[in-house]
């Protein structure tokens, strides 16, 4: 027969035996769980900055199709040419990003460079490198880099020259 002490305590011993197994799980699953967490933000950030060029390049589209043109930072009263006023507003629509002019091509008609005139049918493409920024992450594409390439095709509208 069973004292009374035993009944009332049956996994006693079972719990005691398993109190570290915890811990080790928890060191199992936590490179994981790292791994995933820090995945996610990376690949937010590249969809962010994928999302932020794609939206300039479409309001600077859309900018160049008008026909309008910015005032010159540097000269007063003036104002800069249609090809600067496209790469200028991609500048202004994605700001954090430093699109430089030799990431944005602009073609037109009469080749590279050209914005066109009156319904004309013009290209701006702007390519983008996003260097990635963690470890874990940056074995997944070739040199540590993506390459981001947003292509708009417009025909221009019938403005004023």
């Amino acid at each position: 027969m069973r004292s009374s002490s035993q009944n009332t305590r049956p996994f006693a011993g079972w719990l005691r035996a398993n109190r570290g197994s915890t811990l080790v799980e928890f060191a199992f699953v936590f490179p994981i769980l790292f791994a995933l967490i820090v995945g996610i933000f990376e690949f937010g950030r590249l969809f962010y900055i994928d999302l932020t060029l794609h939206g300039a390049a479409r309001e600077a589209s859309r900018f160049g199709v008008t026909g309008n043109v910015l005032p010159d930072p540097n000269n007063p009263g003036e104002f800069l040419s249609r090809l600067d006023s496209i790469v200028a507003r991609i500048q202004q629509v994605a700001p954090g990003l430093g699109v430089t002019p030799g990431d944005v091509t602009i073609v037109g008609p009469n080749g590279a460079g050209d914005t066109g005139g009156p319904g004309d049918v013009v290209t701006i493409q702007v390519r983008y490198q996003i260097t990635l920024l963690t470890p874990l992450v940056k074995p997944a594409f070739p040199g540590g880099v993506y390459h981001s390439t947003v292509t708009i095709v417009s025909q221009n509208e019938l403005f004023d020259t």
